[in-house]
């Protein structure tokens, strides 16, 4: 999302993680699986927690 003003240069702009999108999908993901493999299927998703958090 990008807001202007009309000037040159933006006055908010706000772009989405790749990591916030990749971890939406989770729960789709967990089906049916145990809790034990929700570490292996955090690592094949390549979440940055800290990108998330932010």
């Amino acid at each position: 999302m990008m807001v202007s003003d009309g000037s040159p240069n933006p006055v908010r702009v706000h772009i989405r993680a790749p990591s916030f999108v990749n971890l939406s999908v989770l729960p789709r993901l967990l089906e049916g699986a145990k809790v034990a493999d929700l570490v292996a299927i955090l690592g094949s998703i390549d979440v940055v927690l800290g990108e998330i958090d932010r």
